[in-house]
């Protein structure tokens, strides 16, 4: 069963956390795609009382398990109030390809993409 979790601690990301250049960093959280033990994804992320920045999501090109995984993220920064979300390093191509953001890098207000299906790429 696909569970998506907060992970405590940053333990097993150290090197991509280097690449990242937020090794050491404050405020870092990851959460994973868990399936029958296994990872098969991943979101960096920090939330601020401002925004939501997201570093990295990496789920290969399953895109059912990114918009799950990115729409979790985005519901966790919603429940704290924060309505902006920056993708940052590259992360904005999977939710340009779920038409999340239409462009730039910036999604603004969160809470717009749990309106149901007005934004939907079928919709459009």
């Amino acid at each position: 069963m696909l569970q998506i979790l907060k992970k405590d601690g940053n333990d097993g990301y150290e090197d991509i956390l280097n690449d990242l250049g937020l090794c050491g960093a404050d405020g870092i959280k990851i959460s994973e795609a868990v399936n029958d033990g296994r990872v098969d994804g991943f979101g960096i992320y920090s939330i601020t009382p401002e925004q939501l920045t997201v570093y990295k999501i990496s789920c290969g090109s399953d895109l059912m398990l990114a918009d799950g995984l990115i729409r979790s993220i985005l519901f966790l920064a919603a429940l704290k109030g924060v309505e902006k979300a920056v993708f940052e390093n590259g992360s904005d191509e999977l939710p340009r390809k779920l038409c999340l953001i239409k462009s730039g890098v910036v999604l603004e207000p969160i809470s717009e993409v749990f309106g149901g299906c007005e934004g939907c790429a079928e919709k459009q």
